[in-house]
């Protein structure tokens, strides 16, 4: 007896895959990239500013793979499951590509030395093996809210409410961080 496989008719025909594909890249390197160390800080301007754009986006990310598992042949566990995760995920991926990824790709093309300010949350929380010594900054998306390998000395001025000027490579809305400095 020969197993059935079991196949999803997709709706959006290959060049669709592929387009859906390419918008959520950006924002799974975006993630990367943070994870791997490199410091980068959308300003809290921008996350005003694109926040009805971000909203947007992800609804409708979060609908087109909640669509897509309700039309699979995929029953039980597997489609309750994708059904719940699925578009959490889709959302996640779909704001965070006009929040982080759009601008983060700006800074890499057309950045340059930059100094945005932010209002810190905490600085004398331990950080993981990915983030040691963090600083967190209010208003920034989760994953992107911190600032790692912060000095201690620089880390002990520090304290919730306290004003930070940010500099390194980005745009207006967005910057890399290489330096930080208390403003306040």
């Amino acid at each position: 007896m020969g197993s059935k496989e079991e196949s999803v008719e997709w709706p959006l025909g290959k060049p669709g895959g592929i387009l859906l594909a390419m918008l959520f890249l950006p924002t799974v390197v975006a993630i990367f990239v943070q994870r791997s160390g490199f410091n980068f800080l959308p300003s809290n301007e921008w996350i005003s500013k694109a926040a009805l754009p971000a909203l947007a986006v992800g609804v409708v990310s979060a609908a087109l793979p909640f669509w897509l598992i309700l039309r699979s042949r995929h029953d039980g566990v597997k489609k309750g499951f994708g059904l719940l995760i699925a578009p959490v995920a889709g959302y996640f991926l779909g704001k965070h590509l006009v929040v982080i990824a759009v601008p983060m790709l700006f800074a890499v093309i057309a950045g340059h030395q930059v100094e945005l300010s932010f209002t810190v949350v905490d600085a004398h929380e331990w950080g993981d093996s990915k983030c040691r010594t963090p600083v967190q900054v209010e208003g920034v998306p989760m994953l992107f809210d911190e600032i790692c390998g912060v000095p201690d000395d620089i880390r002990r001025e520090l304290g919730p409410l306290h004003r930070i000027a940010v500099s390194g490579r980005g745009t207006s809305r967005v910057v890399f961080v290489e330096s930080l400095r208390r403003i306040d």
